[in-house]
């Protein structure tokens, strides 16, 4: 099993074990929903916890070979890493839809495993609010794959609720000129 996968899966039943509400998002969870994947070299998962479960899961994290690394400046995360596996980004749901997002997850089967893995149409919200050119990539071909299946509905809302709404007319620009280019 390669790094990536296996760094995604320890840390997935180590989120099961320690009753975490979790779901996978970030590019991993992006390449799931686009016609072509892209290399990506770290994990990303977002989880729901109170301060006291982050402190008794870093130390559980720790026990299992893990270097853990909460940042609270930055955004509130806790990083993982580990000398054979890729690192891990946990990004604690703070607000109302990022908690949601996460209750709200599909089931993806990876390795034969089922993982929570946020919905398309949250993994579109939470790229565009952060508004990176690369994230503007992944929405427009998460798009041009599943565009007739997406709520959009729910991400112009949750758009209009960050204050970003403006956003979601310009992912859609872009998912056309990408698909002029392939076609």
């Amino acid at each position: 099993m390669d790094p990536l996968t296996e760094a995604l899966l320890n840390v997935h039943h180590s989120l099961d074990e320690h009753q975490v509400k979790h779901a996978l998002c970030g590019g991993v969870a992006a390449n799931l929903y686009r016609a072509e994947p892209r290399a990506t070299n770290d994990v990303d998962w977002y989880i729901v916890v109170s301060p006291t479960q982050l402190l008794s899961l870093s130390r559980a994290f720790e026990a299992g070979g893990w270097e853990a690394h909460p940042y609270w400046r930055q955004g509130e995360l806790l990083r993982l890493d580990h000398p054979d596996l890729v690192r891990v980004d946990c990004l604690i749901a703070g607000t109302d839809i990022e908690t949601a997002a996460v209750e709200d997850a599909v089931t993806a089967t990876i390795e034969g495993v089922p993982v929570p893995v946020l919905r398309p149409e949250s993994l579109i919200v939470f790229k565009l609010v952060a508004g990176r050119f690369r994230d503007f990539e992944a929405v427009a071909a998460i798009i041009n794959t599943h565009r007739d299946a997406l709520d959009e509905e729910y991400i112009l809302e949750t758009l209009e609720h960050c204050g970003v709404a403006a956003r979601w007319q310009q992912a859609l620009d872009g998912a056309k000129l990408e698909a002029q280019d392939r076609g």
